[in-house]
């Protein structure tokens, strides 16, 4: 927290030393206590805990010239100084980097939080079952297993997986303890909490619904996801009251531009024997019913098309995904990326869940690679605002000629008048001796790069008393 509000400067005012060297990363920045550490320490103050002693406000990044002055001039600087002197830079970077913030979109924030936050990521893929992540690590290789967060007991597979257009994106894996909507909507929370997804892909098997139009092993794609599930149960039936969500439009787009056919030549042989070809597999991409049933039963599935005449397929997890990104603080988009398994029917069975899964997961490899949308590394619109450019040393030798002009030349009466001029209250300069209060005020023109208005509101006092100072 210290070193971020610090802007990457040491805060002493008018130093331009940054305290992360930017070619070697050596750490410059030294933390000082504005009020002592220890008894005996500089400004230390008895009426303080030890915890308080170490709390971010009582401390400040200095260079380490900086931090040996003031712990070595404590006359001059004390722990009231150091506080206003911590308190103006923080202040000053803050008013920055909102003004950053207000020149970015939220897309490009959350890109931009991307950037320097390693643990986040472009993609977040879910898959319910053991066969479904097998296919997905075996397309894609990058992919490495991490450790445990302290904050979750889910197991993650990570990678940077590498676009046809150059550069990359950050994926992350993750598998559910059982299948099912509830359980992907707390794996999508917990991936939105652990990994700041830009989008989310659900992948694995799923159950066609039209043995004339779809063939086993065909992506089926969500353009939506109904989730069938609502209902309100009457003496004489259900009256369904679906709930629908939409995918995010620029991966259906790509989605249905993706004109690469390697992925279909990658695939095993098909288990009834006949060979593949150009033409299939093939995609489609439409609506995809997901709910709570295991469908194998020809009615049920009609049921489904009466209601929904357009629906391709049917699944158990796209709608947890779906509720969970779409309730996220910031709307997380998401595409559905299956392989047809079975056709929910009586036929139902495992035969072809192996080759559907490495269709659905090859598919996925061609579909990233495609570059379905923009890079998070973009580049960035011009941000308006004045950028934390690190400050000129004042003329020092203007600083003590006018220390000394202001200490000696000035009674007191004069110097207020000289603060009147530069819309200073001398009340607001801390210090019992006229001294300390000229040394503040310096500090303060200073920091605002403003001396020369100070020596000329001096040139100012002194012609209206028609006294020579100098």
């Amino acid at each position: 927290m210290l070193f971020a509000a610090s802007g990457g400067l040491c805060a002493f005012p008018g130093c331009s030393t940054q305290i992360v060297e930017a070619s070697s990363k050596a750490l410059l920045g030294e933390m000082c206590h504005i009020r002592g550490a220890s008894p005996g320490g500089p400004r230390f103050d008895p009426a303080q805990s030890d915890s308080e002693r170490n709390e971010v406000g009582n401390l400040m990044i200095l260079c380490p010239t900086h931090h040996s002055l003031v712990d070595q001039d404590l006359a001059t600087y004390s722990a009231d100084l150091l506080l206003a002197m911590k308190s103006h830079h923080e202040a000053q970077v803050a008013t920055i980097l909102e003004s950053a913030i207000r020149g970015l979109g939220d897309r490009q924030a959350m890109d931009l939080v991307r950037q320097v936050e390693d643990e986040s990521v472009d993609f977040a893929i879910v898959v319910a079952l053991p066969k479904e992540l097998s296919a997905v690590r075996k397309f894609f290789p990058e992919l490495v297993r991490v450790s445990h967060k302290s904050t979750s007991t889910r197991t993650y597979y990570r990678g940077t997986v590498p676009t046809a257009g150059g550069g990359s994106y950050r994926v992350v894996v993750t598998m559910l303890p059982s299948i099912g909507n509830l359980q992907a909507a707390h794996a999508t929370a917990d991936l939105i909490r652990e990994w700041n997804p830009r989008f989310f892909l659900i992948n694995g098997i799923a159950g066609g619904l039209s043995r004339q139009n779809q063939d086993y092993g065909d992506v089926v794609a969500s353009e939506s996801v109904l989730y069938y599930e609502h209902a309100k149960v009457r003496p004489d039936g259900h009256d369904r009251r679906s709930k629908q969500f939409l995918a995010d439009p620029n991966l259906v787009d790509a989605i249905l531009n993706l004109t690469n056919v390697a992925w279909k030549k990658r695939l095993p042989p098909r288990p009834d024997a006949n060979p593949g070809d150009e033409l299939r597999p093939r995609i489609h991409v439409g609506p995809i019913a997901s709910g709570e049933k295991v469908i194998a039963a020809v009615e049920a599935a009609n049921d489904l098309r009466s209601a929904h005449a357009n629906l391709i397929a049917v699944e158990m997890e796209s709608a947890g995904v779906a509720s969970a990104a779409f309730g996220a603080v910031k709307k997380v988009g998401f595409l559905t990326i299956r392989a047809i398994c079975d056709f929910a029917d009586a036929s139902k069975d495992d035969r072809w869940h192996e080759y559907a899964a490495q269709s659905a997961a090859s598919c996925l490899r061609d579909f990233l690679e495609s570059h379905p949308v923009a890079l998070s590394e973009g580049t960035w619109p011009k941000i308006e605002g004045t950028p934390l450019a690190p400050k000129t040393n004042p003329s020092t030798p203007d600083r003590n000629r006018l220390f000394h002009q202001l200490c000696v030349a000035f009674d007191m009466e004069e110097f207020k008048n000289l603060c009147f001029l530069l819309g200073v209250s001398t009340e607001d300069l801390p210090g019992d001796r006229k001294s300390s209060r000229v040394r503040e005020l310096i500090l303060l023109v200073e920091r605002s790069d403003s001396l020369d208005l100070l020596e000329s509101a001096v040139q100012e006092i002194r012609l209206a008393g028609e006294k020579d100072y100098f």
